[in-house]
């Protein structure tokens, strides 16, 4: 009887150490931590000025950026008038490179946009929100290089992603719509233009100066083919445009999730673009910079290669 039990055991551990030998364990599912690379970004872009509520007040950010603010201008939540300190925070987002940075493309529902540049300013007092009186605005100025006269104002509304939908302020009347170009001597270097409106929008937030680049030739929709292994998960795809000051986003296709971007809307034909693809994968970065010129029913094969994140900052940067 021993010798049978014996053999059972034997048996019955041969048996469970071959279906383990027969398991199929799946692969590690990737990680991509690169929406937060992204909100990182836009925080470390922050900009803080603590002012004094009760008298005319004005800075300048670290690109330019001019801000006045009139003495009393701001009521808390229940529509008491602050007083003391107070706490202004600037984001400035003036070129493509800060654009590709911080995602925060330039289109209005798809439309593509020539921007003057945006910013996000916040008004807080004690970590509270405070929010602008009725008929009092914030006065901006952004600097710009080539002014031009077709620059209109732009309210953001900023998605779960991070990325910003801008809608045009005209007919709202809530917000003067007005945009003047004015020039200030800056000593040595001679004069500066800027594009100066007055920011009434009682939250403030994200406000851009652009205009609708339109184009009465023809267009087309855009496809970026990556390998199948960047998908929605762990990429993002921009299009690039230096010579309009603009930026558009490529989105994956979500159904068959198989390394296609695309934009769907209309692009002009003929725009010299910058394809900006970049991509984090269980911590290893990937990107892809292909300059190139759109044409119709354009489709661009992308190559990704492993690199570093301070190696894609130094790409944007030259952008």
């Amino acid at each position: 009887m021993k010798k049978v039990m014996l053999s059972l055991i034997v048996m019955s551990t041969i048996a469970i150490v071959g279906c383990k030998k027969n398991e199929v364990v799946p692969p590690p599912t990737s990680t991509s931590n690169l929406s937060s690379l992204f909100s990182d970004n836009e925080n470390d872009a922050k900009q803080s000025f603590s002012i004094d509520a009760s008298i005319w007040n004005s800075f300048t950010g670290q690109n330019g950026v001019k801000i006045t603010v009139p003495p009393n201008s701001f009521v808390n939540s229940n529509g008491t008038t602050v007083t003391g300190a107070i706490n202004l925070e600037l984001i400035e987002v003036l070129k493509v490179s800060d654009m590709v940075w911080l995602n925060k493309t330039t289109t209005s529902n798809g439309e593509l946009l020539v921007s003057g540049g945006q910013i996000k300013l916040t008004a807080t007092q004690n970590s509270s929100q405070i929010f602008l009186v009725p008929g009092v605005a914030v006065q901006v100025k952004i600097p710009t290089a080539n002014a031009n006269n077709q620059m209109a104002l732009f309210t953001g509304n900023q998605t779960s992603t991070g990325d910003v939908n801008w809608i045009t302020t005209v007919g709202d009347t809530t917000q003067q719509d007005s945009i003047i170009i004015v020039s200030e001597n800056i000593g040595n270097a001679g004069s500066q233009d800027y594009y100066s409106f007055d920011f009434d929008n009682d939250s403030l937030g994200w406000i851009n100066c652009d205009y609708f680049y339109g184009s009465t030739g023809a267009t087309t929709n855009v496809i970026a083919q990556l390998d199948t292994i960047y998908n929605y998960t762990n990429t993002q795809c921009y299009m690039v445009f230096p010579s309009i000051n603009s930026v558009a986003s490529l989105f994956p296709n979500y159904s068959t999730n198989n390394g296609t971007f695309t934009n769907s809307y209309s692009i002009p034909v003929g725009l010299a673009v910058t394809f900006v693809c970049i991509s984090e994968i269980d911590g290893v970065y990937y990107s892809a910079f292909v300059n190139s010129t759109l044409v119709s029913n354009h489709n661009e094969s992308i190559s990704m290669t492993q690199t570093t994140l301070s190696a894609i900052q130094s790409e944007i940067n030259g952008l």
